[in-house]
């Protein structure tokens, strides 16, 4: 792994309040090499959501500069900055967000669709894999109420994988399941980073020594350690 992805070059974010100005990034250097398998962690508040944010372009940073896969993504407007995400970064997040009113499959095509990546013949061949891929080709046809909330999660990380982006972000993803279930996610998340995705994890488990290629820990805005297997 010797290829930068993504970096983040002296990344400040504040946030103007009626009493104060409150820095939730402050000065951030970091890059993150392809195939990578890492953590971000550190307490509530200390700045994981706004760094995802920063990362994913939801959100632009203060000062400083994000380039992913040679794209500076501060530079483009809302509608060019969409387009791209759903072709590079697939997104994970915590409570699913599965359309409810819609089945798996049908869940996945709409991502397909909004991307318009992956020419219309090959979709419903793609889906049936994706499916597979994750251990739920037995409930395309579901909706996903109808799922447990592990069996979800591995529908939600088959939807970010969809337009077969280079990096997946996973925002808690294991942090509504029970033990058994989130280390099954977690083994998913390590293979698809052994199958050439970069996979960043924010997450609150304390126990990830051996999950990672490496742990960011971020504290009051900054990065305080990094620390690599």
């Amino acid at each position: 792994m010797t290829d930068t992805i993504l970096s983040l070059k002296n990344v400040t974010k504040t946030f103007q309040t009626n009493e104060r100005v409150f820095t939730a990034l402050n000065n951030v250097n970091l890059s993150i090499v392809k195939e990578e398998y890492l953590a971000i962690v550190g307490k509530s508040g200390s700045g994981k959501s706004t760094l995802l944010n920063m990362i994913t372009g939801i959100d632009f940073p203060t000062q400083g500069v994000i380039n992913i896969n040679g794209t500076e993504i501060g530079q483009m407007n809302e509608s060019k900055l969409a387009q791209w995400r759903g072709k590079n970064i697939g997104i994970v997040f915590q409570f699913f967000q599965l359309i409810p009113t819609l089945t798996i499959s049908e869940n996945l095509l709409l991502a397909m669709e909004f991307v318009n990546v992956i020419p219309k013949s090959d979709r419903v061949h793609r889906v049936k894999k994706l499916l597979s891929q994750v251990g739920i080709k037995d409930h395309a046809d579901k909706m996903p109420a109808a799922l447990s909330g592990g069996e979800q999660q591995r529908a939600a990380i088959a939807r970010a994988l969809a337009n077969d982006p280079e990096i997946i972000i996973a925002d808690e993803p294991t942090g509504n399941l029970d033990s058994k279930t989130a280390n099954a996610i977690d083994e998913l998340f390590k293979s698809l980073s052994l199958s050439g995705k970069t996979v960043i994890i924010v997450t609150h488990d304390s126990n990830i020594k051996l999950k990672y290629d490496r742990i960011v820990t971020l504290s009051d805005g900054k990065i305080v350690s990094q620390n690599i297997k």
